[in-house]
């Protein structure tokens, strides 16, 4: 609902066991093909909230003004790691994360366009990685932004604040080539039905050139990407509570089959179908861990 004149718009929910608040408010206009969306969150729980993060096409970079959040990759779940500020590259993995107590922080979403330009490294460097902010911005940077966001007035100020610093850290960036831009673009509008060799020829390259910009500017292979995008499109339809059965929801997101598409559930969840839809939260409140 809209909380006031500001355009930033909030869902609250508050149960016995855990409550939060989440605000969002439309990046800068001039930020839309490199940032999704924006969410800042305040939560509290009586005991450790666990959320599952599904693979998506994008990149998530988290500020928190209060305790750690511990993180833990789906294919090295040995190894918790606790984190105030990050960017967690693309992922192939699901990643959990957790924290107890109260929690409240910003979060950036940007696009696969916008990781490169703000980040200007080589994004397999980060793939399926999580990595401190100030690794990746430097520690005065990381620590400037904190402070501002935790000390602002309200959370009008705080949108406005990251407007201002994303604005001036993509100026100062590289866009992505044209042609894996072209390429990116044509695998999301297809969901990931677009094969690699298509795509190479349509770009008059060779299959290993085009793996190799994928890697460089987005982390991971186009076949990899495709797969992504594939799982994330059966997710939202999941969230939409679409009525189908999984049998035709898997044939529509382009899954050979049924199997198929339970076996892929199972590498980027780590759960099948049904559990991952029981495990929504309400109110928009992500996945349960």
């Amino acid at each position: 609902m809209p909380a006031d004149g500001s355009g930033v718009q909030v869902i609250v929910h508050r149960s016995d066991a855990y409550s939060w608040a989440m605000v969002s408010r439309a990046p800068d206009a001039r930020l839309r093909p490199y940032v999704s969306d924006y969410q800042g969150y305040r939560e509290r729980a009586r005991g450790p909230m666990r959320r599952l993060q599904p693979p998506f096409d994008g990149i998530p970079m988290i500020v928190t003004f209060g305790p750690s959040i511990d993180i833990i990759n789906g294919d090295r779940p040995a190894e918790p790691r606790s984190y105030r500020s990050f960017l967690a590259g693309l992922h192939d993995v699901h990643v959990v994360t957790e924290y107890d107590g109260e929690q409240m922080g910003f979060q950036v979403n940007f696009t696969l366009l916008g990781a490169y330009r703000f980040l200007n490294i080589t994004m397999s460097d980060i793939a399926n990685r999580v990595v401190d902010l100030s690794d990746l911005v430097g520690d005065a940077a990381a620590e400037r932004l904190a402070d501002q966001l935790r000390d602002a007035a309200d959370w009008p100020a705080r949108f406005d604040l990251v407007d201002r610093f994303l604005l001036e850290r993509l100026h100062r960036g590289q866009p992505m080539s044209p042609d894996v831009a072209w390429a990116l673009k044509s695998l999301q509008a297809s969901h990931g039905a677009r094969t690699i060799g298509a795509l190479s020829r349509d770009l008059s390259c060779s299959r290993k050139t085009l793996i190799q910009r994928f890697n460089a500017q987005i982390g991971l292979s186009p076949k990899a990407v495709a797969g992504i995008l594939r799982f994330a499109h059966a997710v939202d339809r999941i969230r939409a509570a679409d009525e189908e059965s999984w049998a035709e929801l898997a044939i529509a997101c382009g899954y050979y089959d049924q199997a198929h598409f339970n076996r892929d559930f199972r590498r980027y969840s780590g759960r099948t179908p049904r559990a991952f839809q029981a495990a929504l939260l309400p109110h928009g409140g992500g996945i349960a861990g």
